[in-house]
C-alpha cells in the first residue's frame, strides 16, 4: 500500500509541475510586448546646473588608473554629459546648450556630486533646470542630508505636443 501511496504522491506532484508549466507556456505565448517609439527632440534646449557649493573630488570614491573620481557626474537618459568639477563653482550656473539625447516620452537626468569635505555639517544642493526658447520645460533641485553626496534623478515627460507646439 505505501509503494501505491509513494507513486500516486510522484504522479501528482510531477503531474502538476508538467500542468503548471505547460499552461504558463500556453499564457506567456499570448502575452505580445509592444515597445514604445522614441522619437528624438530636435528642438534647441539648454541644461542648467547650478551647486549651492564647490565640487570636490569624493576621497570615499573607488578610484583605479582608468577613472578617476573628479567630484560630478552628470547623465541625460544614461549617456554621460561633459561636465567636470572644475566647470561648476558655488553660486554660478553652469550651461550646455544644444544638449542632445532627449527624446518624446520618459526622460531623466542623473546628477550626483561631491561637496566639500570641510563642509560636511551642512546640507548642500544643485539646482537642474532644462530650458527652451521662452519656456522652462524642468526646474528642480537635488538636496543632500549633511555629510553626504548630492545624488538624485529627474524623472519628467516630454510629449508630442509640446514638441508640435514650437515647431513654427
Amino acid at each position: 500500500m505505501r509503494f501505491f501511496l509513494t507513486i500516486f504522491i510522484w504522479v501528482v506532484i510531477i503531474g502538476g509541475m508538467v500542468f503548471y508549466s505547460r499552461q504558463r507556456e500556453i499564457t506567456e505565448a499570448a502575452i505580445t510586448i509592444h515597445d514604445p517609439e522614441t522619437m528624438n527632440v530636435e528642438e534647441a534646449y539648454t541644461l542648467q546646473v547650478t551647486p549651492t557649493f564647490s565640487i570636490e573630488k569624493d576621497p570615499f570614491a573607488l578610484q583605479t588608473e582608468e577613472d578617476a573620481a573628479t567630484g560630478v557626474e552628470l547623465r541625460l537618459n544614461g549617456t554621460p554629459l561633459p561636465l567636470t568639477a572644475e566647470n561648476l563653482k558655488r553660486g554660478i550656473p553652469w550651461e550646455l546648450k544644444r544638449i542632445e539625447g532627449l527624446v518624446i516620452g520618459n526622460n531623466e537626468i542623473y546628477l550626483q556630486a561631491s561637496p566639500p569635505l570641510a563642509e560636511s555639517n551642512l546640507q548642500h544642493g544643485v539646482r537642474v533646470q532644462l530650458l527652451t526658447t521662452g519656456a522652462v520645460i524642468v526646474d528642480r533641485t537635488i538636496w543632500s542630508n549633511q555629510g553626504s553626496l548630492v545624488s538624485g534623478t529627474i524623472h519628467f515627460q516630454k510629449t508630442e505636443e509640446a514638441h508640435n507646439a514650437h515647431d513654427h
